[in-house]
């Protein structure tokens, strides 16, 4: 590829990163004062490499290639940092893959993972984007952020994953609020049947919550016993982490196994009668 190429090329990634919602080729073309066959080229291979993202026929985003990419050199790389040894250790404490997830933009995807020794695991992969909707890691990011809630609330039609995936405004808007309640999220089968995720904040400095814990398992491994004790384990590396990022107040606060036990009989109380598969 010659530098001209090259340049063009990237000039489209870093149009496309200041319009996370996402771009159709005319609008980038006028802005990028770029021929539209030259681009429509350049997209096509930028798709093909996964660096972009054709979300319909018409409008495109940046690709995970290009999140992964994203995530070594920006700030997230000094959280990396900060919460490895955290999550290192959480990973060995609760004996389960243990990740770190990061929003970008109106997308949530991981950044880090940490594998532990179970025969039978869940691997979730680094760059790739979650459903706000459908999964622990999108439901607590929209839950802490109000942008991303009205984002997903407005949404005409969210995507049914699994039978049990909350694709009704009014319910998920109460969904949301129970998650900032009670400061964890949990998605029991709504983004993979017999799989049940769990994601912690990790706030920083001004409260804000852009990163969190997070570990997904099968239901059997989850009992109403072993999950309490997991989520407050996470509870507390979130805590940690979030100390060193400068977060101070309430949102270091732990709450006691006992605490989270009550709160998860409540939920299972909640959705009791639904039918589940088996994990």
């Amino acid at each position: 590829m010659n530098p001209a190429r090259l340049d063009r090329a990237l000039r489209i990634l870093e149009y496309l990163a200041h319009h996370q919602e996402g771009s159709a080729l005319k609008p980038l073309c006028e802005d990028l004062k770029m021929p539209m066959s030259s681009a429509h080229d350049l997209m096509s291979s930028l798709v093909e490499l996964d660096a972009a993202r054709q979300l319909d026929h018409k409008t495109y985003v940046l690709g995970p290639r290009s999140l992964v990419m994203a995530l070594s050199i920006v700030d997230s790389v000094d959280l990396r940092q900060i919460s490895r040894p955290y999550l290192l250790e959480l990973c060995e404490t609760v004996n389960e893959n243990t990740y770190l997830a990061v929003r970008s933009g109106n997308t949530v995807t991981y950044a880090d993972r940490y594998e532990a020794g179970q025969n039978l695991s869940v691997v979730m992969k680094l760059g790739g984007d979650r459903p706000l909707h459908g999964s622990s890691i999108g439901k607590l990011f929209a839950a802490f952020n109000s942008d991303l809630e009205q984002r997903v609330l407005a949404s005409h039609e969210l995507e049914q994953l699994t039978p049990f995936t909350l694709t009704d405004p009014p319910e998920l808007e109460r969904e949301l609020a129970v998650i900032r309640d009670r400061g964890y999220s949990v998605s029991d089968g709504e983004s993979v049947e017999g799989i049940i995720g769990l994601a912690t904040p990790i706030f920083d400095s001004h409260g804000v919550v852009n990163a969190a814990v997070h570990i997904s398992a099968p239901r059997g491994r989850l009992s109403a016993d072993r999950l309490p004790v997991v989520v407050t384990e996470m509870l507390r590396t979130g805590a940690a982490i979030s100390e060193q990022l400068g977060a101070t107040g309430k949102v270091l606060e732990h709450r006691s196994v006992t605490a989270v036990a009550e709160l998860e009989r409540a939920r299972r109380d909640k959705a009791a009668g639904q039918p589940r598969s088996n994990a």
